[in-house]
């Protein structure tokens, strides 16, 4: 299946409109059509769509693979989808470092505040 038919698929599964789809990519409804009718999707789009619909990125991509590929571009795609879902998970890794790394700045504010204070 197609990566637009996925995410239209995926989208009545989940009762999303296209509108409601774009809103929460912060994207038009217009976008949303054209990649459910033609297939042709950035990756960054193809990541907030992914998460939004909760499923990885890898997921739109691998049933592609078994349509008219060799066994070489297979192996290829395989090997494209493992490296897709391994910065996927580096992406939420720095995500939770920033976070922590926010939180430790609060901290330090508020203990010079304190020091400030005294």
């Amino acid at each position: 299946m197609e990566i637009g038919k996925k995410i239209k698929v995926l989208r009545a599964e989940k009762s999303i409109s296209q509108q409601e789809l774009a809103d929460l990519i912060n994207k038009t409804r217009a976008l949303i059509s054209h990649i459910e009718v033609t297939s042709k999707v950035n990756f960054y789009t193809l990541t907030e769509i992914a998460n939004v619909l909760g499923v990885s990125v890898a997921y739109f991509t691998e049933d592609n693979l078994n349509k008219n590929t060799t066994n070489e571009d297979q192996s290829n795609y395989s090997s494209l989808a493992e490296r897709i879902t391994k910065v996927e998970r580096e992406n939420e890794l720095l995500n939770e470092i920033i976070e922590n790394q926010k939180e430790i700045i609060s901290q330090l504010k508020d203990k010079l505040n304190q020091v400030k204070s005294n």
